[in-house]
């Protein structure tokens, strides 16, 4: 892993691709192989902060065992709107340097998977890994490549991804939601490294290698079951049998159907109804009460909030409180954003009254206060 004007992988990157590197916009990773047959896939990842160094860390795992260029831009972030652009300039740079091969894919996390997914709509690439964000059915028609979302169930972005739970001939057949229990951040490595092992086994003729990842695939879908996750389970069970090559080995159409179908499954699945209703119905109260409210009921309620995120019993409610806390923290950011841009200084010191409750520790709470007294001086 390396800057792309610093490599500690020296070996990989030839004096003349050194020379020409002039810039730090990116983190690569090139595998130990440096002389591939018909090229590496190419793995362009998106951070929502324009840290390559982060999305490297999540995905290197992935690249080590199913090889892969990965190239990390350290520009790209939330709000950038040159980012399809940038992303060509990437690519462009990426088949100059590097023996890269006609099969490019993309990942991002939260704002970065938006990113992924719109570009993916407008331009030719071989597959999307958008994690922490979704899309609405009509963008993902437009994606013609194979996609992989994967949401947590405790994120505020879930039920983005949840309607497709409820209504599964929503979802374009090109397009897979893979659940964890993770907050709003990059899935773990291990997840990731699946979610690519997906993509680069799809269309794998080495019956070994097909063999091993289907085994391990089987497994966690199997203790999945077993620790009461059947969400989770039917979603990748229903991934895997996506896949003819998959497929051949284990017949997960039937095991899918039969998770479906069972009681236990519907059971949970009108839970998970429930609790994003009363979620979306205290989204609503939260969202007005922002502006109406006094420090002493904020007090109060944040401090219920966090308390059920905690100890509320029942697993799929308290997924719900986990997220509410989430989305309370987002649109505390957002309407600070907003009111910065208008120069509102009453309104915006009643929000960071909010944030500062909600999450003290977040730098932006920094970053907006001074802002406030920007706005406060005479």
């Amino acid at each position: 892993m390396s800057s792309c004007h610093s490599s500690t992988k020296k070996e990989a990157i030839s004096p003349q691709q050194q020379q020409t590197a002039t810039s730090d916009d990116y983190e690569v990773y090139l595998p130990e192989d440096n002389q591939p047959k018909n090229g590496w896939p190419l793995l362009i990842a998106i951070d929502p902060h324009g840290s390559g160094i982060t999305a490297m860390q999540h995905l290197q795992q992935a690249a080590e065992q199913y090889p892969a260029i990965i190239i990390a831009s350290n520009r790209i972030q939330n709000n950038d709107p040159n980012f399809m652009a940038e992303l060509d300039k990437l690519i462009t740079d990426a088949r100059k340097r590097y023996p890269v091969s006609d099969r490019i894919y993309l990942a991002g996390f939260s704002g970065g998977a938006r990113m992924a997914l719109a570009y993916a709509g407008s331009h030719r690439v071989s597959g999307v890994i958008a994690a922490g964000a979704f899309a609405q059915p009509d963008e993902l028609r437009t994606i013609p490549c194979p996609v992989i979302g994967i949401l947590g169930m405790d994120d505020f972005n879930f039920s983005e991804a949840a309607q497709y739970l409820f209504n599964p001939e929503l979802l374009p057949v090109n397009v897979h939601i893979e659940l964890t229990h993770a907050s709003h951040e990059w899935p773990g490595a291990d997840r990731l490294t699946d979610a690519w092992g997906w993509f680069q086994l799809s269309n794998e003729s080495n019956k070994d290698k097909l063999t091993n990842y289907v085994e391990r695939q089987q497994q966690r879908i199997d203790s999945l079951m077993l620790t009461g996750d059947l969400l989770q389970a039917a979603c990748s069970s229903r991934n895997m049998a996506s896949v003819p090559a998959f497929e051949a080995l284990v017949p997960f159409s039937k095991n899918t159907n039969e998770l479906t179908g069972s009681t236990a499954y519907q059971q949970q699945l009108e839970a998970l109804g429930k609790s994003l209703q009363f979620e979306m119905n205290t989204r609503q109260e939260l969202s007005q009460a922002l502006i109406e409210k006094d420090a002493l009921w904020w007090t109060n309620e944040i401090s219920v909030l966090q308390k059920k995120a905690e100890t509320e019993p029942d697993v799929i409610q308290q997924m719900a409180y986990k997220r509410l806390t989430g989305f309370l923290g987002i649109v505390c950011y957002s309407y600070s954003r907003q009111f910065v841009a208008r120069g509102d200084a009453a309104q915006l010191e009643q929000v960071l009254m909010v944030y500062r409750l909600a999450e003290p520790n977040n730098p932006d709470v920094l970053r907006f206060t001074e802002e406030l007294k920007k706005l406060q001086q005479p």
